[in-house]
């Protein structure tokens, strides 16, 4: 990362906009920023830090009052170059606060851009304050602290992180080195990879339970189950079969039993609609009568209501027709008074409301014209009291703006005598300094004194503790030697190797399983021969069943269809003497089951009585045999299926049953083949006493093993504590004496540092009393806390000037403003009274004019009275002339009605006379009363039409199901069943179905039992490999996390070792920049917990922790710390770190130091690497070549500005 450009505004003491170039700048490699005290000089770095994550180190909260007073808003822009692998990336990242409403300090985010900038012109990308320091910490790979650690140092942070505790430095090296995918993100990946082997292995333990049942115990009782199963399914199928017939019988008996009582219920119901069917009868015979007179009723009802309705029409015109002839008359007479009065009156009317019109025109004129003039009076009123407070005000303003012109006078002579020349500020600093030194140097002492005693202290408690070490060590050794010795004697007595014992009991263990696998499988062997003669018998048996019973079907099937269509034949032939088998059974004086009639004069005849009996008899007997047939069919086809079946059945148990055999033998012969050679020969019984020999052999034998090695155990276990003990003891001692080497050690380096630290103390209580008397004050701290009292009453007073100034600027805006407003109102206030004058004789003018036309009377009454009888003549003669019309309407319409109904009458009485006449003579025709009796016949054709249709209906019905009914009692025959035998028939007969049935799924289940347990056992065994194989991955992933884990109590052992060798090479670097600072006085090491610490190369080498250093050595350590951290950052382990800032510091050195590390910076700037230093040392200025100066705020109200300056 290389700066490039900075533009500051509005930031701190800076106000107006400043550039700062640094190719400019770092042209040389070093480069220096000065300027005096409160210059800007520390917010160049603010700003650097500001741009890039929108934060102040030095401010609160971060952007706590970083907008300059004079200023509403703060602007940062920061551009700089990144390098990654040769290839450099340009960047530009841009910040602009404003302050918030009511508040003097905080601010919030306005604009925030990050922008790359490209050849082919700018690529936002982001503008969001979070979004743009988040992806400035993932181009940098550092967060705002490490960069103002290791990159950009201001004041009072310089020896930050050479004290950091070992946490948060191994976390920043962590970040600046990124070495986060050795630490965190290696440690997270094993234990994501970790968790998901862990859950496939909770998986795989899931599913191993859920195929626990799948052994082979468990194979063999469901193959039982399944046999059995079978059997129950073929026993209940064959006693299904014997009653298949006895069913079939009942249930069509039982069918034609309920048909024929169905028919007499029917046939009852028939019945008593007969009486209903009776008047249906009659209704329709008058309906058909009378449907021929209602033409000529309905005719002679028209005529006769045509006759009344013209007559009564008649009587109403004659009654109004004298009225309405003398009302016309006397209308008449009235119109033409009123046309005549209103040719006089009218004309003279409309003249005087003319007149009358102009006078309140008039007058409306004279009223707007005195409103006009009153509120102009009031506006010049109004406008004569502002004059009057506006010239009061002014006055005032002006009054109070020459008291703070004098004010201003006195605050800049009070200013002037607050402030402080620099040179003095800087020697009063340097003696604080020296002050502040000596109070860390009396403090150090008073420490070392009591660090001194505790030494002293712990030397003592230490020697105590080593005596009483010592002699238990004397104690453990005597009874160590005893334990020795015991061991000795029983290794001499050892009975034999448990190893080689252990081998022949596996072997015994073996060969007993093997016998027993042996027996077993004879029996297994045995077993299957026995089922598989079973099976071969009972298949040749099936065989030849399936082969009768198809021969059986296929001749009943013949019968069966053969005897079909000779029975639909004879039916065909019956059918056709249905009307005959009916009419046979007639009686004469007996109504017909039919029509009802009593005489039967036409009954129906066959051609041939004789051939029709002999159909019945042949339908008869055909039924009879399908009957049979159908039965015997069923019978066969049940018959061999079944025998299909279990045909098929059996081969499939025949061929398992020799595959079994074979796989049973494979198997016995493999078991035999485990055996060792001598035995592979021997019988069962011989094998058996082989084994139980050897198996009691071994047993005595590891007896004695485990009783020897029970002893020993004891023994080397009471050994093996003494000898923790002892080492223990030893430990402690050997820590003992560390301790007491340590503790002498340290004595003498504390009487030295004491030594040393007194002599320090005394020089600069010398310089301290000289500097007292040079400067006639008592104290630089009281001194530099008056001249601070002084810089705030200062700054109080520049923050009056600045309010007063402005306060002067708004007063005198204000006093040219109300000078201006005076003016106007003066002018407005003349205006308005020349307007009132003229209105004024405007209004005099009018109300003359106004008395010539009026005399004074009242205008509006006058002219509403005129309109009023303006409106009363129109109005009547409007009224009179539509009456006129209305009446002569009227009278015309009545005479004109009155001659058409006179004819009309006189017309329909002649009609109505003729068709009386005619109707009379229909209605006895026909049989009829009179009319009303005829209407009352007529029915809707739709209602004839269901009668008719529901007579027919009848008739036909009643004769079907007495046709029926013969038929069915015919075909039942003799044969009869009661309702309760059916019952009974029926249940038994289904609750042997529902038997078969739940024989049948029985044995299905079983069977899917079986063949279920036998895939998931063949499941079971590849989900245990894969069990083993993923669990043998887990423990791998496993041992590698114990091995990136805690180690000394840390977070991660392995992410530890990688900083901290990168923070030994860092130190090693580092302390060959402090060698030749200080010309190898100094070295930087790490101590055993990788914290820093000082080697004293003067002093003997001895070490020094790095809080007892002084101001001077702990900046010059520091700076190498810093400069060496600055050359190994790899910005996200790619960009390579091109600059270096650093705040102060300097001061703390005397001038042949400041010379050592000026030319170690010369030295280490390169083109490569830019280093930057802010100070106010002349001395320091005076060397460095190219110079950045600051220029201080100004009292007129400027900001800081800078300049760039080459030696």
């Amino acid at each position: 990362m290389r700066p490039k450009l900075l533009e500051i505004e509005g930031l701190q003491s800076f106000t107006e906009a400043q550039t700062i170039d640094f190719d400019t700048l770092g042209e040389a490699g070093l480069f220096g920023i000065f300027g005096p005290t409160g210059s800007g000089k520390s917010t160049i770095l603010d700003a650097i830090t500001f741009a890039l994550y929108g934060r102040v180190k030095r401010a609160e909260n971060g952007t706590q009052g970083i907008i300059n007073s004079r200023c509403s808003k703060a602007r940062v822009a920061f551009t700089f170059e990144l390098n990654r692998n040769g290839t450099r990336t340009s960047y530009r990242v841009e910040r602009t606060y404003q302050r918030k409403k009511k508040s003097l300090h905080a601010c919030e985010p306005k604009v925030v851009r990050l922008i790359e900038l490209t050849a082919d012109g700018d690529i936002p990308i982001c503008d969001k304050a979070t979004e743009v320091s988040s992806r400035i910490r993932e181009l940098l790979g550092l967060n705002s602290e490490d960069f103002t650690r290791a990159v950009v140092i201001p004041q009072n942070s310089f020896q930050e992180f050479l004290l950091l505790n070992n946490s948060e430095r191994r976390g920043m090296l962590e970040r600046i080195f990124y070495l986060e995918e050795y630490g965190r993100q290696l440690t997270d990946k094993i234990a994501r990879k970790m968790a998901g082997l862990k859950s496939r292995i909770d998986v795989l333990t899931g599913e191993l339970s859920g195929y626990a049942d799948a052994s082979t115990e468990a194979l063999e009782e469901a193959k039982s189950a399944m046999e059995a199963a079978i059997q129950s399914r073929d026993d209940i199928q064959k006693e299904l079969k014997g009653k298949e017939a006895a069913f079939g019988q009942a249930r069509e008996i039982w069918g034609l039993v309920q048909d024929i009582e169905d028919i007499d219920r029917k046939e009852k119901e028939h019945r008593a609609l007969e009486q209903e069917i009776m008047v249906k009868r009659q209704r329709l015979d008058k309906a058909v009568k009378a449907r021929d007179l209602a033409p000529m009723i309905d005719q002679t009802r028209e005529l006769g209501a045509k006759l009344d309705d013209t007559n009564a029409q008649l009587k109403e015109v004659l009654v109004k027709l004298p009225g309405i002839s003398t009302g016309l008359s006397e209308t008449r007479a009235e119109y033409e008074r009123a046309r005549r009065e209103a040719a006089v009156e009218q004309p003279k009317l409309v003249e005087q409301r003319t007149r009358l019109s102009d006078a309140l025109g008039i007058k409306n004129e004279i009223v707007l014209l005195s409103s006009r003039m009153e509120s102009l009076t009031q506006s010049a009123a109004e406008i004569a009291r502002a004059v009057g407070a506006r010239t009061e005000e002014r006055d005032k303003a002006v009054s109070e703006y020459d008291q703070l012109k004098k004010r201003l006078g006195d605050l800049a002579a009070e200013a002037e005598a607050l402030k402080t020349k620099p040179e003095y500020r800087h020697e009063i600093q340097a003696g604080a300094a020296l002050e502040s030194e000596m109070a860390v140097l009396e403090k150090n002492s008073r420490q070392l004194q009591s660090r001194k005693a505790t030494v002293n202290n712990a030397a003592m408690e230490l020697e105590k503790k080593l005596a009483v070490i010592r002699q238990e060590i004397a104690d453990s050794l005597k009874t160590q030697e005893e334990l020795a010795a015991g061991l000795q004697t029983l290794a001499e007595a050892n009975p034999g190797d448990k190893t080689s014992v252990f081998k022949m009991i596996d072997r015994v263990r073996s060969a007993q399983g093997v016998y027993q696998m042996i027996l077993h499988k004879e029996k297994e062997i045995e077993q299957c021969r026995s089922r598989n003669e079973g099976h071969r018998a009972a298949l040749k048996d099936m065989e030849v069943r399936c082969t009768e019973l198809e021969k059986e079907r296929v001749a009943a099937a013949d019968m069966h269809e053969r005897l079909r269509l000779k029975l639909e034949q004879c039916r065909q032939e019956l059918d056709r003497h249905s009307a005959y088998t009916l009419s046979k059974k007639l009686k004469e004086g007996e109504p017909c089951p039919v029509c009802g009639s009593p005489s039967h004069p036409a009954p129906a005849v066959s051609d041939s009585t004789e051939g029709f009996e002999v159909l019945e008899k042949m339908a008869d007997d055909v039924r009879s045999r399908l009957d049979d047939a159908e039965i015997k069919l069923r019978e066969t086809e049940r018959a061999a299926l079944i025998a299909a079946e279990n045909l098929k059945a059996r081969r499939e148990q025949l061929e398992l049953a020799v595959r079994e055999l074979e796989q049973k033998a494979g198997e016995y012969e493999a078991e035999r083949q485990k055996l060792p050679e001598k035995l592979k020969d021997l019988e069962p019984e011989q094998l058996r006493q082989k084994i139980d020999k050897a198996d009691a052999s071994v047993n005595e034998k590891l007896q004695a093993i485990e009783a020897w090695e029970k002893e020993q155990s004891e023994l080397k276990e009471r050994s093996e504590r003494h000898n923790n003990t002892i080492a223990s003891l030893r430990i402690s001692e050997n820590g003992i004496n560390s301790e007491l080497k340590v503790n002498h050690d340290n004595g003498a380096l504390l009487d030295r540092e004491i030594e040393e630290l007194a002599e320090r103390l005394a020089g600069l209580r010398r310089k301290h009393s000289e500097f007292l008397q040079r400067h006639s004050i008592s104290s630089a701290e009281a001194e530099l806390s008056r001249l601070s009292e002084n810089d705030r009453n200062l700054s109080l007073i520049e923050a009056e000037v600045e309010k007063i100034r402005k306060l002067c600027d708004e007063m005198r805006v204000n006093i040219d403003h109300s000078n201006e407003e005076l003016t106007k109102l003066n002018a407005e206030g003349i205006k308005l009274e020349t307007d009132i004058k003229g209105l004024a004789a405007q209004i005099g003018d009018k109300e003359a004019r106004l008395m010539e036309l009026t005399a004074g009377a009242d205008i509006e009454e006058g002219i509403r009275s005129i309109d009023g009888r303006l409106m009363r003549i129109a109005s009547d003669e409007k009224e009179y002339t539509q009456k006129l019309e209305r009446l002569e309407k009227l009278n015309n319409e009545l005479s004109t009605k009155k001659s058409l109904l006179t004819n009309q009458l006189n017309i329909y009485t002649e009609n109505l006379q003729r068709e009386n006449a005619k109707l009379a003579v229909s209605l006895a025709e026909k049989g009829f009363a009179g009319p009303d009796e005829a209407e009352a016949g007529i029915l809707e054709p739709e209602v004839q039409k269901e009668l008719k249709t529901a007579i027919e209906q009848y008739d036909q019905a009643l004769l079907n199901l007495t046709a029926h009914k013969q038929m069915l009692e015919k075909k039942l025959g003799a044969r009869n069943i009661t309702r309760q035998e059916w019952e009974q028939t029926e249940r038994s007969y289904n609750e042997l179905t529902e038997q078969s049935k739940n024989c049948a799924s029985a044995c299905e289940v079983a069977k899917r039992h079986y063949n279920s347990i036998k895939a998931k056992n063949q499941k079971w065994v590849g989900i245990k490999k894969a069990y083993n194989e993923i669990s043998h991955k887990h423990g791998l992933y496993d041992q590698i996390q114990k091995l990136l884990s805690a180690k000394r109590g840390r977070d991660n052992s392995f992410i530890d070792y990688i900083a901290e060798e990168r923070l030994r090479y860092v130190a090693a670097n580092a302390s060959m920049t402090l060698g030749e600072i200080t010309r190898h006085r100094y070295a930087l090491e790490l101590d055993a917990e990788s914290g820093f610490i000082i080697r004293d190369n003067a002093n003997g080498g001895i070490h020094r922790m790095v809080a007892s250093l002084s101001g001077g050595e702990t900046f010059l350590t520091s700076l190498s710390l810093a400069l060496a951290l600055s050359e190994q950052i790899q910005l996200k382990g790619q960009s390579p770190l091109e600059f270096f800032f650093l705040d102060e510091g300097f001061g703390t050195l005397d001038q042949e130091l400041l010379d050592t590390v000026l030319d170690a910076l010369e030295r280490l700037s390169s083109d490569q690497r830019v280093i930057g230093v802010i100070s106010h040392v002349p001395e320091l200025k005076s060397r460095i070549g190219r110079r950045l100066t600051v220029t201080p705020p100004s009292f007129a109200g400027d900001g800081s500005r800078v300049s760039v300056e080459n030696a």
